[in-house]
């Protein structure tokens, strides 16, 4: 070809591009301002941009738009960075749509839910996506993690007493998320649900009942001191003894049977004045977790139920501080940030000052009886607690608790009798009675905990533990004159000492692993170290012939070491809803004891309005609690498996079935089984001997039912219970003849009934009424003497032999009592200043003798030569109709933090 042809093509295929070449992008202007999406995507179509896109798929976001001019593509990967829209160019210009591979991923959201005005975490809160109608609770430790689709959500984080959150977030990957929820102006309920009744089905594997610290607050207690206890002991399936003495009594089990934990540690006593009221502070509780059923693998070493108690952490961002008193004790608490929004302490204190007054009173009192003497008990305790938060992920805690009860009840009196013999000579004996009893005791539980959030799916927490209860007590018991023998006067004496150490050092992991389709293993392993020296020494001697505790001790010394691993899947595979936990547990005590104990949870959702639930529990508890006083002090013995006392077991079937009733109402019912087995009791009529020598063991059973309706909102709240229950024990012969017998405290039926009415948002009245079918109690109707050396060990030595019928045979009258109080905040909410804070109320309104025990009242007289003794039951109860007070002063936390998120 020549050059010039090659040319010419070259120019005609050059002329023919230039019609289809195009020049540099067109760049479209945008103002400086703020606005919505939809209106920015009008206005580049209204400009000549080629835009393709539904407008019911455009999120209303409001868009910073920084002005200027760009490009279409420019402005689009400016505005929709932060949706969940994506786009491409097409033939007829720029499509926007929904991005699939956002939509077709589940990602997770975790992280911790905090009170906005003291950074505390909430425990139990809840957090939903309501347009899955899918949620979860925070745990112990305010951590929750919810798997859900990509792209934009909508989540609610709420709990009771606060104001719910309301967020909207575009999930592109997993997400940590911390927030903080604002306190509300609107008092809570009394006793609160772990699970509200308006957040669908996911809680149905929850089966806590969960008692706050404002509840207890309300409610008021004997003297005025709050106590949350006294709120647990008037729910449905659990007892105690005449005005709460002598403990709580789950479904039938012992006092000594429930699990006790202190910010996670075990508490082996946890009573102050035999339990009229506890070492749980009200001014230092920030939660109490009960479980009657249900009970989760991560709880084990007892076969009763569960009172897991958490303290406050303290103010991350004000300095607070409170001071008052009750009828019975003072009080201060202090808290606040070493630094703000990263460290912060809290301390608590209390202090009996009754105690005096007590002393004073009982001194007139038994001298008004003819009788010397004087009663004194002084209790305090302090709860002190430092929190360091670490990082996002992690925090460090170290908490501990000390208490002291000291107790001393001692009387003297000296009947003088006058007899006439035949031949007319007087003589004049001089009979003595005598009661003393010292017991003091103290629970020490500190705490070394750090919890961190691994990732996305996996909550960890580790814990390094020290427990110890230190009791030492001595009593002797000596009555008048019984027989008069050749001039010889022969009393009735019964004398003995006690003492309790024990130790426990614990070290613990615990961990929360999210797992796909929803479903949550819990599991953990635990290590104790323990350290038990029990003492006893009884018998019909003086106290000035028993032994010393320190001639008891040293070689009765146990160590043994528990060992334990347990996990737990829950979840849901359609309608159902379950739990599944296996806690296995080795025992070392010279002698090894394994044990499997397997945790079932089924649940379901009958309708809209109703759920059943059916729980399995097996349980195992290596150490017992043997008790020797009708009132609870505790002159009692904690002893550790061994090869001869082998740990007590406990399995337990139940259901619960749930019925919401509009507008506000519940009624729930449940049935229940537990089996028991392995029991521990002191020998009646026991001897010298060691305290393993004085035990017997044996088994029993608790059945019952219990109903419930309650109200939950509203400003007239509460509940009425009503529980059907029988409890029943057997032990080896020497115990009854070996023959069944009723428990205690296992009341055949049960009535209890709370309302609290809020008057106004400052004021609110409550009242509480309990009636209960009486105690069984071991009542001795007559005697014999018992004159055998070769029994007694001494040639003239007289015992008096009580003659008991049927143990526990004699059922006191019905117990019941009606209590109100009125709670008043004097100061107005939201105004600057100390907030003044009364109680008043009325103990016992009309006036009932419970009673806690009957004492007998033996009385002499002369009739010739013959010397009658004359002898009188004497009902011993709490106290007659008494006026309640209790006064709080509080400084401080003014200030508001209005970010939801950290």
């Amino acid at each position: 070809m020549r050059p010039s042809s090659l040319l010419l093509l070259l120019l005609l295929g050059w002329a023919a591009l230039l019609p289809g070449q195009t020049g540099p992008p067109e760049r479209y202007t945008l103002p400086r301002r703020v606005m919505p999406l939809a209106k920015i995507l009008l206005n580049l179509t209204e400009a000549g941009a080629e835009l393709t896109y539904r407008p019911d798929q455009i999120p209303p976001l409001a868009i910073n738009v920084p002005g200027g001019r760009r490009t279409l593509e420019g402005w689009l990967t400016l505005v929709l960075r932060n949706t969940e829209l994506t786009f491409e160019r097409g033939e007829a210009g720029y499509v926007l749509f929904l991005d699939p591979d956002l939509l077709g991923q589940n990602f997770q959201v975790y992280g911790q839910v905090k009170d906005q005005s003291t950074g505390e975490l909430l425990l139990g809160s809840v957090v939903q996506i309501p347009d899955q109608e899918q949620g979860v609770l925070t745990n112990e430790y305010g951590y929750f993690s919810i798997e859900t689709q990509g792209g934009r959500r909508r989540l609610r984080f709420s709990y009771v007493g606060y104001r719910p959150v309301e967020l909207e977030i575009l999930l592109r990957r997993d997400t940590l998320i911390n927030v903080s929820l604002p306190p509300s102006a609107e008092l809570p309920a009394v006793v609160v649900r772990a699970q509200p009744d308006s957040v669908g089905n996911f809680y149905l594997t929850e089966t806590r009942t969960s008692i706050g610290h404002h509840e207890v607050s309300r409610l008021g207690g004997p003297g005025g001191e709050a106590d949350p206890l006294r709120i647990a002991r008037l729910l449905p399936g659990v007892e105690t003894g005449a005005d709460g003495l002598g403990g709580i009594f789950v479904r039938g089990s012992e006092a000594g049977h429930n699990l006790v934990l202190l910010d996670g540690v075990p508490v082996y006593n946890l009573n102050h004045a035999a339990g009229l009221f506890s070492i749980f502070s009200n001014q230092a509780i920030r939660r109490v977790d009960l479980y009657k059923e249900g009970i989760p693998a991560r709880f084990g070493g007892r076969i009763g139920g569960v009172l897991d108690v958490h303290t406050k952490d303290g103010n991350f961002y004000d300095y607070q501080s409170s001071v008052g008193s009750s009828m019975l004790a003072a009080h201060f608490t202090s808290e606040g940030p070493l630094k703000p929004g990263e460290s912060s302490f809290f301390v608590s204190g209390r202090y009996f000052w009754a105690g005096e007054v007590l002393r004073r009173f009982s001194e007139t009192y038994k001298l008004s009886l003819g009788r010397q003497g004087r009663m004194n008990y002084q209790v305090h305790d302090v709860n002190f607690k430092l929190n360091q938060r670490i990082s996002d992920k992690g925090r460090l805690y170290f908490s501990l608790y000390s208490g002291l009860d000291d107790y001393g009840n001692n009387a003297f009196e000296t009947d003088t009798v006058t007899v006439l013999n035949p031949s007319g000579a007087l003589f004049r004996y001089a009979a003595p009675r005598r009661r003393q009893e010292e017991v003091r005791w103290g629970n020490t539980v500190g705490a070394l905990r750090y919890n961190h959030i691994f990732n996305d799916h996996f909550f960890g927490n580790f814990r390094l533990s020290y427990s110890d209860l230190l009791l030492n007590a001595v009593y002797e018991r000596s009555d008048s004159l019984n027989e008069l023998t050749n001039g010889v006067n022969r009393g009735d004496i019964f004398s003995g000492r006690y003492a309790s150490d024990i130790r426990q050092f614990g070290l613990a992991f615990d961990g929360q692993l999210m797992l796909p389709r929803r479903a949550e293993l819990r599991f953990g392993v635990e290590g104790s170290l323990h350290r038990f020296l029990p003492q006893l020494s009884s018998g019909k001697v003086p106290l000035s012939r028993q032994p010393p505790l320190e001639e008891l001790g040293p070689g009765n010394v146990l160590h043994p070491i528990q060992i334990a691993t347990y996990a737990s899947l829950s979840g849901r595979l359609g309608w159902l809803h379950y739990r599944a936990g296996l806690r296995a547990q080795l025992w070392r005590s010279g002698v090894n004891f394994y044990d499997f104990s397997p945790r079932l949870l089924l649940a379901a959702p009958l309708g809209p309005n109703r759920s059943m639930r059916i729980t399995y529990d097996r349980s195992v508890q290596p150490v017992h609690l043997v008790s020797s006083t009708v009132i609870g002090l505790p002159t009692d013995l904690w002893v550790p498996a061994t090869r001869n006392l082998p740990p007590a077991t406990a399995s337990q079937i139940s259901t619960q079935f749930t019925q919401q009733l509009p507008p506000n109402w519940k009624f729930e019912l449940g049935v229940y089984y537990r089996d028991m087995k392995h029991l521990s009791s002191f020998s009646e009529g026991g001897r010298n001997g060691t305290w393993l020598d004085n035990l017997s063991t044996g088994g029993g059973f608790a059945k019952g039912m219990e109903l419930t309706l309650s109200r939950t909102r509203g400003k007239l709240k509460g509940w009425l219970t009503y529980t059907l229950a029988e409890s029943r024990r057997q032990f080896d012969q020497r115990i009854n003849l070996g023959r069944p017998y009723a428990f205690r405290y296992g009341r055949q039926h049960s009535v209890k009934f709370v309302a609290i009415y809020d008057l106004s948002p400052q004021v609110s009245l409550s009242a509480n009424w309990r009636w209960g079918s009486g105690a069984a109690y071991s009542l001795s109707l007559e005697s014999f003497l018992l004159t055998d050396p070769a029994i007694l060990g001494e040639e003239d030595a007289i015992e008096t032999i009580n003659l008991v019928n049927e143990k526990n045979g004699v059922i006191f009258p019905t117990n019941h009592r009606l209590d109100l109080n009125a709670h008043i905040q004097l100061s107005r909410p939201g105004r600057p200043g100390p907030k003044h804070v009364l109680d008043l109320g009325i103990y016992n309104l009309y006036n009932r003798h419970n009673p806690i025990y009957y004492d007998i009242n033996t009385t002499y007289f002369a009739r010739q030569s013959e010397l009658i003794a004359d002898r009188n039951f004497v009902q011993v109860y709490i106290a007659p109709i008494t006026p309640t007070v209790a006064y709080h002063l509080f400084f401080g936390g003014a200030s508001s933090r209005e970010n939801f998120l950290e």
